[in-house]
């Protein structure tokens, strides 16, 4: 996931450029609220569905995935791999050929992390909510964001949020190339226990697993 946001200024008058102001100030305070929410868990289990769509190309493909986080430590279930890191760590485990790559573990080198999912819309962005709608007791709001770095390969990010519990139901990530990357997550509960070992990888689990040491 990335960063975004799109800030459509239409000022004719000095009042609606004010107005404008103010729904940026509101959009950028909610991702702060709910962003501080998930900084807040110890841990949390979220499934997902990864949309990876290009219409220009008519093409779209859908993956179900799923990830366990503590602290900098995940399980990442998807696209018939697992990835499993312990923070120094990092194990890429294919299932289809049996075999796991284990790697250093970098934070510099895009590592996944709680606050990478849920929480990385804080900095170098615009804001800007752009649909709210009731749907039953809940609020939905739709925040749009672009990049104030235009090197970015995305111009554009939406995060669509249940203001009610201060939730993220769903991103898409927009890239200049005609990309759409959509990660919809269906469930996700926080602070459940995990035992450090679900955080390694034991190869004795997996017979006849082929183990590829790049460290």
């Amino acid at each position: 996931m990335k960063k975004f946001l799109l800030l459509l200024l239409t000022g004719l008058l000095f009042t609606s450029i004010n107005a404008q102001t103010g729904k940026q100030n509101e959009a950028e305070k909610l991702m702060e609220r709910v962003s501080k929410r998930y900084k807040n868990f110890k841990s949390m289990k979220a499934d997902f569905v990864y949309t990876l769509e290009n219409k220009q190309q008519k093409s779209q493909e859908k993956q179900k995935g799923s990830i366990l986080v503590k602290g900098n430590k995940f399980r990442l279930d998807i696209a018939n791999q697992l990835i499993i890191c312990d923070n120094k760590t990092i194990w890429t485990f294919s299932r289809e050929v049996n075999e796991v790559q284990v790697n250093h573990y970098s934070p510099k080198e895009g590592a996944i992390r709680l606050d990478d999912i849920f929480t990385m819309y804080g900095k170098g962005f615009l804001y800007k909510i752009v649909e709210s709608k009731k749907d039953g007791n809940k609020e939905i709001v739709v925040i749009e964001l672009t990049p104030k770095d235009k090197k970015k390969k995305f111009f554009k990010i939406k995060v669509t949020v249940d203001k009610t519990n201060q939730t993220i139901l769903s991103s898409q990530i927009f890239e200049k190339t005609g990309t759409i990357h959509t990660y919809t997550v269906n469930n996700q509960v926080p602070n459940l226990k995990y035992d450090d070992n679900q955080f390694t990888f034991d190869s004795k689990k997996y017979p006849g697993v082929e183990v590829i040491e790049l460290r």
